[in-house]
């Protein structure tokens, strides 16, 4: 995975980067736990930032699409209602709910930008729940 990110961030410098992915390496099931993604569009337009657990999508901030915002069942995965906080430059996501045998994994941040470019940018941060 650390492979694929650093490619990533390379093809996508010309366009946006994704400045910086906070998460713990490990979360307490008696918190909530935040993840945050900062990036930089420069000249791009965002399109989309998608967050991922073990490779399974299950949030979606798409500025210029109605809703706004989109949530997919992920197993251990609960948004806290409301908390979310998207925008050009960054998106704040807040889980609740956490369980040790299913909200562990590899979280992703991935940011896309519009036509006619597309390009992507993306950090994954492993996180334990204890």
């Amino acid at each position: 995975y650390n492979f694929v990110v650093v490619v990533n961030k390379l093809i996508a410098a010309s366009g946006l980067r994704l400045t910086n992915m906070t998460a713990p390496v490990v979360a307490d099931t008696r918190k909530d736990m935040n993840l945050d993604c900062h990036f930089d569009m420069e000249t791009e337009e965002l399109y989309a930032v998608k967050w991922y657990k073990d490779d399974q999508e299950f949030f979606r901030y798409m500025p210029h699409q109605q809703p706004h915002v989109m949530s997919f069942p992920v197993t251990g995965v609960y948004l806290v209602p409301h908390s979310t906080d998207c925008g050009r430059q960054h998106c704040r996501l807040q889980l609740t709910g956490l369980r040790r045998e299913h909200s562990g994994g590899a979280y992703r941040c991935e940011i896309s930008s519009e036509a006619p470019t597309f390009r992507l940018a993306a950090e994954t941060h492993n996180i334990t729940v204890a």
